[in-house]
């Protein structure tokens, strides 16, 4: 049995939560922009933030919201982060566009709790 967009994209967001840089290479378009607090990026530079990033102890993936269209799907959910004693949430919306057989990830963005 295929797995749901909202459950294939979920899978993604959680590979992306705890990849590195190589992981958004695969994952982003080529013309991606990545919205985090006090920066957009684009595919570049975000995969060179994420292999410079020492990345989360834990995460949590809050229950998903899905807008689906013929090509496109939009995914909001909850996450929460720890690293060492520093904790981190904000409310996460992502866009991705099937392209071919796969999702591309299109934009991201973090808005802070």
């Amino acid at each position: 049995m295929d797995a749901s967009p909202v459950d294939e994209l979920m899978t993604i967001e959680r590979r992306l939560a705890q990849g590195k840089g190589t992981d958004y290479e695969q994952v982003l378009r080529d013309d991606a922009l990545v919205v985090v607090p006090g920066a957009v990026l684009d595919k570049a530079a975000c995969v060179a933030a994420m292999d410079d990033s020492p990345g989360w102890d834990e995460v949590d993936l809050g229950p998903p919201r899905l807008v689906l269209s013929q090509d496109t799907a939009t995914v909001v959910y909850a996450f929460r982060g720890r690293r060492g004693e520093s904790r981190y949430r904000a409310t996460l919306a992502s866009t991705y566009v099937h392209d071919g057989d796969r999702w591309r990830l299109l934009v991201h963005q973090h808005t802070v709790d």
